[in-house]
């Protein structure tokens, strides 16, 4: 594993004060109609249990995860309000306190795939509810049958990113043709990578070819549709030769290939499913020349990233939100995509041959140009540039893993500030506001693109995870099945080999690989497990090095 130096804490200090990151503005007294409090020192504390570090945010994603298991029927389909809607406002907005679905454009790509990592990955895991796969399955089953592109289109079987409002079949928002939303048969490259992963990550949950299929479709039509962008050498080229285009087009008609918006920075998602495809070729006998196209898809689409026209070089962050307008001069810029590098960087260094210099880059950038002034909180991007809890917790978590990774004091500060922020957002009831001024709810920013931060979060920090519960905060491997049962944690993995990280009451009396005992070992080297004491509890990490389909049990 790559090993970074600690930051020098005069040149952040400096930094900080070039950027403007403490800003001088009056500080909120109340965020979503909740008093806010603040230590001593003027920093942000969360709204729950502020006295104890981390306790609101186990408490506000158990809210958010319980309240979208009971989502609200819209009544005009009789379907959850996440299947025809990409919003609504909640009690707090309506005069009769009722629920109320939003006529705006859905965006089922995003909210579908970020809950199989918010949900079916991450929550599950950490609370062994079976509910959530369910639920997952459900929301996936729906935009296969109901959301998919046709087999005889340029761009076949793949996703549609987004869909009319309250409309039950998906094809691509057609509201404002021209301006906002994709258009008829319309899909967005990024969210078919994006999406497709997710396929790949539900397949190696449940094991059920459907969804494998699904991910093997939608990587087929990124690897054959891809645009090699390569770099200039005379500065007399123009603007849109230099910059313009991308591996992927932002938005394309399926059917035709015809291309709208000629730019993505988000190149990210569709790698992400390559490399894992490419990773498990021999367990779902993937054939060689899928495999080798793939790897020349992501050779492609890596070296514009980092190149002379890419995004690390450029800066041009721009084409990912579903309801921006068209955007042929690249106006907008966002902080998804950057921040999501960064998070992705500092858990797999190895794509990277400087991450010292890329990820905190990527992050000084972030707050810099989306920081809300006088508040410890994201924009979303700059054409809605309002403050937001699902960006908030986004830098959070990409803060807290870079503080894993270097001990640098900072990021762990900033982490706290703009997680504690983020807690504001969730209402009692379980009602996640999109932002301080922005009341209504979304279920991508409330809900699938909200909870996996906070378990980024504690992953990272554990000491900020519950000190009297036992959780996995962290698995190299998808989980598939996982039980807390009394005095054991009995969990399998698609992986055989994986690493996890617990946070537990207390020590375990033993670990177990199906029959076999795993030593500890406070050096991790090979096959075993160290504990780590904390005031209360600890933190568990076990390494199991070989085998499949075994049983892994902690006993307490």
């Amino acid at each position: 594993m790559r090993t970074f130096k600690k930051g020098n804490r005069v040149r952040i200090l400096i930094l900080l004060l070039l950027i403007g990151v403490y800003g001088n503005a009056q500080q909120p007294d109340s965020i979503c109609g909740r008093k806010v409090i603040y230590d001593g020192s003027g920093k942000i504390l969360s709204w729950f249990s502020p006295e104890i570090p981390g306790a609101g945010y186990d408490h506000v994603i158990k809210l958010a995860s319980e309240f979208l298991l009971e989502t609200p029927i819209e009544p005009q389909t009789g379907l959850p309000m996440y299947f025809v809607t990409c919003c609504f406002k909640g009690p707090h907005m309506t005069p009769d306190k009722s629920f109320e679905a939003r006529r705006w454009i859905h965006n089922p790509a995003c909210v579908f795939a970020g809950s199989v990592e918010s949900f079916a990955v991450q929550y599950y895991a950490y609370t062994g509810d079976r509910r959530y796969i369910q639920m997952v399955r459900e929301m996936l089953d729906y935009q296969l049958e109901h959301g998919t592109t046709p087999e005889n289109y340029k761009w076949a079987n793949v996703p549609y990113a987004s869909a009319n409002p309250f409309e039950t079949e998906y094809y691509g928002a057609t509201w404002w043709h021209g301006k906002r939303g994709d258009g008829y048969n319309t899909i967005e490259p990024d969210k078919v990578g994006e999406l497709g992963y997710a396929y790949l990550k539900f397949y190696q949950i449940t094991k059920e070819t459907k969804y494998l299929e699904a991910a093997i479709q939608c990587a087929d039509a990124l690897a054959k549709n891809i645009r090699e962008i390569k770099p200039v050498t005379s500065d007399l080229e123009n603007y849109e030769v230099r910059i313009g285009k991308s591996p992927w087009p932002f938005r394309v008609n399926a059917r035709t290939g015809e291309i709208f918006d000629q730019y993505s920075s988000n190149v990210l998602e569709p790698v992400k499913l390559f490399r894992e495809l490419i990773r498990i070729k021999e367990w779902i006998n993937l054939s060689e020349e899928k495999s080798t196209g793939y790897k020349n898809a992501t050779e492609i689409a890596w070296n514009w990233l980092f190149g002379k026209n890419g995004p690390l070089r450029t800066f041009v962050w721009n084409g990912y939100f579903e309801d921006v307008d068209y955007d042929p001069q690249l106006a907008n810029r966002v902080q998804i995509t950057p921040v999501e590098l960064a998070k992705y960087l500092t858990v797999n260094p190895e794509y990277d041959t400087n991450p010292e210099i890329h990820i905190p880059a990527l992050l000084y950038y972030a707050v810099s140009a989306f920081k809300t002034e006088g508040m410890d909180a994201m924009n979303e991007q700059l054409w809605c540039y309002r403050p937001m809890g699902s960006h908030s917790a986004r830098y959070a978590s990409a803060c807290a893993l870079w503080y894993e990774k270097t001990g640098n004091e900072w990021f762990k500060d900033q982490a706290f500030r703009y997680l504690n922020t983020a807690t504001y957002m969730t209402y009692d009831n379980g009602v996640v506001a999109v932002g301080p001024d922005y009341l209504a709810s979304w279920f991508s920013d409330g809900y699938s693109d909200y909870v996996r931060h906070f378990i980024d979060v504690l992953a990272a920090v554990p000491e900020w995870a519950p000190a009297d519960e036992n959780h996995l905060l962290r698995s190299s491997s998808v989980i598939q099945q996982i039980s807390y049962e009394g005095n054991k944690i009995v969990y399998t993995t698609f992986d055989g080999p994986s690493t996890e990280k617990f946070r537990l009451q207390k020590k375990p009396s033993e670990i177990l690989f199906g029959d076999r005992k795993i030593k500890e070992n406070s050096d991790l080297k090979e096959e075993s497990w160290k504990w780590e004491n904390l005031k209360t509890g600890g933190v568990l990490t076990v390494s199991y090095s070989a085998g499949s389909n075994q049983t892994k049990t902690i006993v307490l």
